[in-house]
């Protein structure tokens, strides 16, 4: 099972989804669900929010599917323009937080089974794909219980607790690097590499120029700090914003949280570098010609980074998040070790001054200036490029699909 398979085309699949909390989560379902619906679109379930009572109105023939994922607006906003089938389970987080809210939480898990088993018994699925969050625990529990397959999907290099814990239940669990066998030695893995949304298959650069009205002769860095920002890297951007805008464009994803600090600081800007600052709270659409459109990225490394950069072939400067057992830090080391990407610490970013060598503002000039190794990263990159991945893990749904061991 060491290989990643090949696409197959076979008869209707429907499958229920599990996965949220983050878009790194969600994207990569919203992936594979498109192939479901390039393959039979005609029947495609239709694009509301649906309630237990009224999932079987999508396609009753043909391919479809099904998301269950958490309450967080991240989950809700990004399903909603997505326009695909989806329903909210009642389910919190149970890592990391006190004994009531432990015990809360064991209350909302139990019950989010039952509305999981529920829309499972509406839907009727062929097979189950989680993709990570703590709404996967639910759905994959309430899938076992009705005897539904189920393909875990791992988007970082190492396998978290979460990961670890349903990957008993699983019948396969796709990876996206085949490097994570030097983490996890699991006999069910297969290397199906990192799905990406089509937009990610045909990003233009002249067309994301053209959206943010930028000229082909200036440079351009993009900043992003995943769904809901970075503050150490929007702070960074923050310290150096007028020597960078001297220098090029820089399209901002920012996240909620610090937007209305840029906000001010741009608003206090000369009209001339006002309008290189293109800031923005998230990009639901055209994030991959925004990307198309950069020279450069400073962005966290999360598991989407790492193959959505390559699909672009868009250089990078990645600072790990520190969260979550450092799993960044891991994730980075795939784009750092071929030289597609250089990584700066976190640390090392919030500690630093603008003028000290090792920040990132020394940085991001030195590669603006240095064209051929923008060039040779950019090279490096594309070559981990996977475009098949989605349609891989279609491939192996189908494949358990039927299955109830």
């Amino acid at each position: 099972m060491g290989n990643a398979v090949g696409p197959v085309r076979g008869s209707p699949l429907r499958v229920v989804v599990g996965g949220g909390g983050t878009a790194g989560h969600i994207y990569p379902a919203l992936a594979v669900a498109d192939v479901l619906r390039r393959e039979d679109s005609a029947l495609w379930p239709n694009a509301k929010p649906l309630a237990e009572e009224t999932i079987s109105t999508g396609a009753t023939r043909g391919n479809a599917a099904l998301f269950l994922h958490g309450p967080s607006r991240i989950d809700t906003e990004v399903f909603a323009h997505a326009g695909v089938a989806h329903q909210s389970l009642s389910m919190s987080q149970l890592r990391g937080v006190s004994a009531p809210r432990l015990a809360m939480g064991g209350v909302r898990l139990i019950r989010a089974i039952t509305q999981a088993s529920r829309a499972m018994g509406v839907f009727h699925p062929d097979a189950c794909l989680v993709t990570g969050g703590y709404v996967s625990a639910p759905v994959v529990i309430a899938a076992r219980l009705r005897r539904i397959p189920v393909v875990v999907f791992l988007p970082d290099v190492v396998p978290g607790m979460a990961i670890k814990t349903i990957a008993p239940l699983a019948s396969r669990i796709a990876v996206s690097f085949p490097n994570t066998r030097d983490h996890w030695k699991h006999s069910r893995l297969v290397v199906t590499g990192y799905p990406v949304r089509p937009e990610f298959h045909n990003a233009s650069r002249q067309r994301g120029r053209d959206a943010f009205k930028i000229s082909s002769d200036r440079n351009v860095v993009m900043v992003m700090g995943g769904s809901s920002g970075a503050r150490s890297i929007n702070f960074a951007i923050a310290d150096m914003l007028e020597p960078l805008l001297h220098h090029a464009d820089v399209i901002h994803l920012c996240g909620e949280p610090d937007e209305p600090r840029l906000r001010s600081i741009r608003s206090g800007l000369g009209e001339q570098l006002r309008t290189r600052y293109h800031l923005f709270r998230y990009l639901h659409r055209g994030i991959a010609d925004a990307l198309a459109a950069s020279d450069l990225v400073v962005c966290r490394a999360g598991a989407s980074t790492l193959a959505e950069l390559p699909m672009i072939g868009i250089p990078s400067i990645l600072v790990p998040g520190s969260f979550a057992g450092g799993h960044q830090a891991h994730n980075a080391s795939v784009l750092t070790e071929c030289g597609a990407a250089i990584t700066i610490s976190d640390e090392a970013l919030i500690g630093a001054s603008p003028s000290d060598p090792s920040a990132l503002w020394p940085t991001i000039q030195s590669l603006l200036q240095d064209t051929s190794r923008l060039q040779s990263m950019r090279d490096a990159s594309q070559l981990l490029a996977r475009p098949e991945a989605a349609d891989n893990i279609v491939s192996l749904l189908r494949s358990v699909a039927g299955q109830s061991g």
